[in-house]
């Protein structure tokens, strides 16, 4: 018996040091993670913010603000506010450039590169609205030999990066009301 005391009173310690640095090394990662301004993807917005958000209509038609006002509906924000609007969204008119990727032997196209430059406005309690802005890059390819319904093509993919860019800006939402609320 004497035998067996021994072996777990020297187990002990060392196991408490081993608890001891496990969690240290918790600890150290949690504040690393949490000292770069990670946020989770799948954070909601509060209650009290949706009831007083509103995604504002530009001056001129855009695609974009559409698009991202039917994604806000689809996500829990309506378009149709009841009481008072504390927090606005203006999106501001999108810019589309093509750049040329790729040509063929013969010089002819044979990739395009589609930059997508999203900018927006986010507005809380009436303060100085602070601006944002992000870009989505898309590849597509051009074939000559296939010249039919290219500009339909080309629609679908900036529908797609529309969607992106509404679904990134509703993601992006709660690390922004964070900062300006942090002020």
């Amino acid at each position: 018996m004497t035998t067996v005391n021994r072996i777990s009173q020297s187990a002990s310690p060392r196991n408490s040091q081993s608890w001891l640095v496990r969690w240290c090394c918790v600890l150290l990662l949690i504040g690393l993670t949490s000292s770069c301004g990670f946020t989770l993807r799948g954070q909601q917005l509060p209650k009290s913010v949706l009831s007083h958000l509103h995604v504002e209509q530009p001056a001129s038609y855009s695609a974009l603000h559409d698009t991202v006002e039917l994604y806000f509906t689809k996500q829990g924000i309506q378009a149709d506010i009841e009481g008072t609007v504390t927090h606005t969204i203006s999106i501001k008119p999108e810019a589309v450039e093509r750049r040329l990727l790729s040509v063929f032997s013969t010089g002819q196209v044979a990739e395009y590169e589609l930059i997508y430059a999203v900018k927006y406005a986010l507005n809380i309690d009436d303060n100085q609205p602070t601006n944002y802005t992000f870009t989505l890059i898309r590849e597509y390819q051009d074939d000559p030999r296939q010249v039919l319904a290219k500009t339909r093509e080309l629609n679908l993919v900036l529908n797609e990066l529309r969607q992106e860019a509404a679904a990134t800006i509703y993601q992006r939402l709660p690390a922004h009301l964070a900062q300006l609320q942090g002020r």
